[in-house]
């Protein structure tokens, strides 16, 4: 395919998109749903989720409404733009951070550094696209907002057909996995004194599709850097992440 015909596949699915959004009533919602440079509307290996967009300066201080609509259409970042590397966050009482240098930022690409995949070339978005600081403060009935932002996953998987879902925080792995035919789930666990953590693996079939998911813990609050207590931490998740690295070259 062309350099033109993969830009102009790009401009119909971005548009399919905001109609549907548009049909959803959810398109002037605040919140965004590609998290990752729109060079990655096609086809890849990996399909990345969070649970919701949390908080960031784009909800503060933007040229744009901060709407799920304009993040779509790129009206306040450019087409490349990737939130975990690019993205100044901030919590509203908070002063904004240097690019990709947030906490959870920098978890998330110390996860896809140690399992040797570049997050640039990764999509990347959230299981549902309307923002709340916290899915306890989210706005709206979960499960119903869940079920129209699907609607739109299934147009974005179709597209990027990945082979593996990587997800983080249980919802998203909980909802994909309750629409699968399951072949295999196993676990690896990282265990502290005050909790046990699972890095877990799922093999099945999702719309007639071969498919695997791998789900860790949610990264704001699990240190996935954490190297036990020779180095002051409470666990050490480098075997977890070795399990990880071995599940996806396998």
């Amino acid at each position: 395919m062309s350099k033109n015909e993969t830009e102009i596949n790009r401009i119909t699915t971005i548009e399919k998109i905001k109609n549907k959004l548009e049909s959803l009533g959810i398109s002037q919602e605040k919140g965004s749903i590609i998290y990752s440079g729109n060079e990655t509307l096609k086809k890849g290996r990996f399909y990345f989720m969070g649970i919701n967009p949390g908080g960031h300066s784009d909800e503060y201080s933007s040229n744009f409404p901060d709407t799920i609509k304009n993040q779509l259409l790129r009206k306040n970042t450019n087409e490349n733009f990737n939130e975990y590397l690019d993205g100044k966050w901030q919590n509203k009482n908070t002063k904004a951070t240097l690019p990709g240098k947030s906490l959870l930022q920098k978890r998330i690409q110390y996860l896809f550094q140690e399992i040797d995949v570049n997050i640039r070339d990764v999509f990347s978005t959230n299981l549902v696209f309307i923002r709340s600081s916290t899915t306890n403060k989210f706005p709206y009935k979960w499960n119903e907002e869940v079920e129209k932002c699907w609607k739109i996953h299934e147009i974005l998987l179709s597209i990027v057909n990945p082979e593996i879902i990587i997800t983080f925080g249980l919802e998203p792995y909980e909802f994909i996995k309750d629409k699968m035919i399951l072949e295999q789930e196993d676990f690896h666990a990282v265990k502290s004194k005050k909790s046990i953590k699972y890095f877990t693996h799922l093999s099945g079939y999702l719309y007639d599709k071969k498919i695997r998911i791998i789900s860790i813990p949610h990264l704001s609050r699990f240190k996935i850097d954490a190297k036990g207590k020779n180095n002051n931490d409470l666990y050490d998740a480098r075997e977890g992440l070795s399990w990880i690295k071995d599940k996806i070259n396998n």
